[in-house]
């Protein structure tokens, strides 16, 4: 890159391949576990999921804006992949044939459909970001507590939670505490809309 040539906005295929490289292993572990979290969501394979979030960015089909943790535009990318995953085959949905045979020997079973509809899935959607920003919503006044609130949403637990704080075992103790009481008091009845 020349002298006077801009910084472009977002990352090239080479500084994404290096970026996944430098993904710690908690980092991979975290987004197995979104790819999973989406998966039992949407129509998708978790596994597909992840690598199909991954080749696109290193296949230059979508962009990393520099400003962006790449833990974070791979969890996003992955969010997008699903939903585009659900609404195509919402609108190319599988057919079946059916026999249309009015002989009483035919044993022919159309079995119902027990996937969930656009409109279901939708409003899980938004009642899991509704409940997620809530319970966020306790802990503005503290970072710590909302990362740590945030990495439990996803799974996380004991030394992988602690990394993702610069505390102690001892202060972690006294956060995941703090937690547990103002969860406990902002929703005494549990959840509620």
């Amino acid at each position: 890159m020349a002298l006077n040539e801009p910084t472009p906005a977002h990352l090239s295929v080479a500084e994404v391949d290096n970026a996944l490289q430098k993904l710690s292993d908690a980092g991979w572990l975290r987004l197995r576990k979104i790819a999973r979290t989406l998966a039992n969501i949407y129509p998708i394979e978790d596994d597909d999921l992840l690598q199909e979030a991954c080749c696109r960015a290193l296949e230059d089909r979508r962009h990393c804006p520099r400003h962006v943790d790449i833990f974070k535009f791979l969890g996003e990318a992955m969010q997008s992949i699903a939903s585009d995953t659900l609404k195509s085959r919402t609108r190319h949905p599988e057919l079946r044939l059916v026999s249309n045979s009015d002989d009483e020997d035919d044993e022919t079973i159309d079995p119902p459909d027990d996937r969930p509809d656009v409109e279901e899935v939708l409003a899980q959607e938004h009642e899991a970001k509704l409940i997620k920003q809530r319970i966020l919503d306790l802990f503005l006044d503290d970072p710590n507590a909302q990362i740590m609130v945030e990495g439990i949403m996803e799974g996380m637990e004991g030394d992988e939670l602690q990394d993702l704080t610069s505390l102690d075992k001892t202060a972690f103790a006294s956060k995941r505490r703090l937690i547990k009481r103002r969860i406990e008091k902002g929703f005494p009845e549990g959840w509620k809309k």
